[in-house]
């Protein structure tokens, strides 16, 4: 009875301490996800009442009204935080004494003295170090290659580059006037101390007609550069070139035209063929940035829409290929390309901008036919001298760990000279525009998206010499988790809901009718501008959306489908 009742109070005394041990609720996580890295990037650079990238002291008595971020750098608090604290590749220590009213949230470190007693929020520590860069002071979150097999690979591959020569088979972008291009050929790579060189030779075999052997079916490319320099380079190039050539490349990607056209029977583009040579001289940034000075001496001429082989709607008669404009053309161009993106595929933040100024002649140009407010008509050859500017700028912005605001500006035109050719126009609507519209639909008086001027032209091409187009959306994380061990493994597919909106139209600023066209300056009104509206689901590699027009109350809701991200 004696020892029972010694039990009892010894059970009881155990019980008391344990009940006054402060509970460990330290969260320790042996992987650092990008997801994560995200999250704790963007939670630094919110704004805070203390910041460092020193040895950071709070001492006894002090009290911080307000956050506390220390970068690269450990952190040790006597005081009190009443906010959160965020230490990146730091120790944490917290002396008796010491609080923190907020989540407290470490990688790359260690915490010591944190418990529910001293710490009010969360506690989350990875034990991998933040991979980083800066921009603009903020911490931008950078993709942890080494953990993707092929990412890996890759990045093996590039720093592995050795002299070679090879052997090369591709298939090119499906579509209504090839068919599937197959590009066949050699190439040699050669390095040497201070850059390195290269020479490919490739023909091309158009799978239209069944691979018949005749002119239309054949083509070629031969290209060389020798680049002095890796990282910051100057490149020195030529080629020579017979290919079939799409008109505005920049709506959608070749994938997605090539599966468009296999799969559905719909081709969204327009087709010409350029024979000739092109030299340049870039000057390279690593990847981040490009400026290519170049001059080419090529002749345009017109090709017709084929009737390749398609998996669904083989029996129904493709769009024609719009006959454009044909002659000889001398070509000077810039273009500039700036990437300041932390991922190419997968861009949380930075700019992506191409810009392009063409300056082209020729003595003798045969015009495809237009409607009247492009240009006067010709009863035969014209010479034609005319300058044109296109900007694509795109800048993404992570608003929240889970959220992104992403906006795209595309500009693009006539800038002097005579009207431009039928190559270098424009016509917004459809998936990679307006998907609140349909591809080159009419929309009826001055007809912003094509400015055909209601005079129906095989074909449809875009005749604007003129575009404009803003587009905006923003993105939510829906985490997807398929597989949980430990707390310290997990996978999970990148799933996101967008909203998104667009505003665009094309105009004839140059070429047309006395009254008809706006002029050299002049910017078409907001209120004549055509919007719409949507939402969808991006699993990464494949998105699903819905779009409906602003604008045209009548139109009805468009579903489409777009390879990766919308822009």
């Amino acid at each position: 009875m004696r020892t029972l009742a010694i039990a009892c109070c010894l059970a009881i005394v155990a019980r008391g301490a344990l009940a006054q041990q402060p509970a460990d609720t330290t969260q320790r996580v042996d992987s650092l996800s990008y997801d994560d890295a995200a999250e704790v990037a963007f939670l630094y650079d919110q704004p805070a009442a203390m910041r460092s990238s020193e040895p950071l002291v709070i001492p006894v008595g002090q009290v911080v009204d307000g956050d506390v971020a220390v970068l690269e750098a450990p952190l040790t608090v006597a005081g009190h935080v009443t906010g959160r604290v965020v230490v990146i590749n730091g120790d944490v220590t917290i002396r008796p004494g010491g609080r923190i009213d907020g989540e407290l949230l470490v990688t790359g470190g260690r915490v010591l003295g944190a418990d529910s007693a001293t710490v009010g929020g969360r506690v989350r520590v990875w034990k991998p170090s933040l991979l980083y860069h800066l921009e603009n002071d903020r911490v931008v979150a950078e993709q942890d290659e080494s953990k993707s097999m092929a990412n890996w690979f890759r990045r093996w591959s590039r720093r592995h580059q050795r002299s070679q020569s090879r052997l090369i088979l591709k298939g090119g972008t499906y579509n209504r006037v090839e068919g599937l291009p197959v590009l066949g050929g050699a190439g040699l790579r050669r390095n040497f101390s201070t850059g390195r060189s290269r020479v490919e030779a490739l023909g091309i075999w158009r799978s239209a007609d069944g691979f018949e052997w005749k002119g239309e079916n054949l083509g070629y490319t031969v290209s060389g550069e020798v680049q002095f320099g890796f990282g910051r380079a100057i490149a020195l190039g030529a080629e020579a070139f017979d290919v079939v050539q799409p008109v505005e490349s920049w709506q959608l990607r070749d994938s997605e035209i090539g599966l468009a056209s296999f799969f559905l029977h719909r081709d969204y583009r327009d087709y010409y063929n350029r024979h000739g040579a092109r030299g340049y001289v870039s000057l390279r940034d690593g990847t981040t940035m490009s400026l290519t000075l170049s001059y080419a001496r090529e002749r345009w001429q017109a090709r017709a829409a084929r009737d390749p082989f398609t998996l669904f709607r083989n029996s129904a008669p493709w769009r024609p290929n719009p006959l454009l404009d044909e002659g000889r053309f001398n070509l000077l161009g810039v273009d500039l390309t700036l990437d300041t993106r932390n991922d190419p595929n997968n861009p949380w933040t930075g700019w992506l901008i191409a810009a392009q100024l063409e300056h082209g002649w020729s003595p003798e140009v045969i015009e495809g036919p237009t409607g009247p407010l492009a240009r006067p008509a010709a009863s035969g050859p014209v010479r034609v001298h005319y300058t044109r500017g296109f900007l694509d700028a795109r800048r993404y912005n992570r608003v929240s760990p889970t959220g992104q605001l992403n906006f795209r500006l595309v500009l693009g035109g006539w800038l002097g000279g005579d009207p431009l050719p039928l190559e270098r126009r424009f016509a917004l609507g459809g998936a990679g525009t307006l998907p609140g519209y349909d591809f080159r639909q009419f929309t009826g008086g001055e007809d912003v998206l094509t400015c055909g001027g209601g005079v129906v032209i095989d074909g449809i091409p875009g005749q604007c010499d003129r575009m404009a187009l803003l587009q905006a959306e923003y993105r939510g994380d829906i985490r997807v988790r398929l597989l949980e061990r430990r707390g310290d493994f997990s996978f999970h597919h990148p799933l996101q809901w967008v909203v998104f909106t667009d505003a665009g139209r094309g105009w004839i600023a140059h070429g047309g009718p006395a009254g008809e066209s706006l002029g050299d300056t002049a910017f078409p009104s907001l209120d004549t501008f055509k919007s719409d509206i949507g939402l969808g689901l991006d699993a990464d590699v494949l998105g699903l959306f819905l779009a409906k027009s602003l604008t045209d109350g009548g139109n009805p809701v468009n579903f489409f489908i777009r390879l990766r991200h919308r822009f």
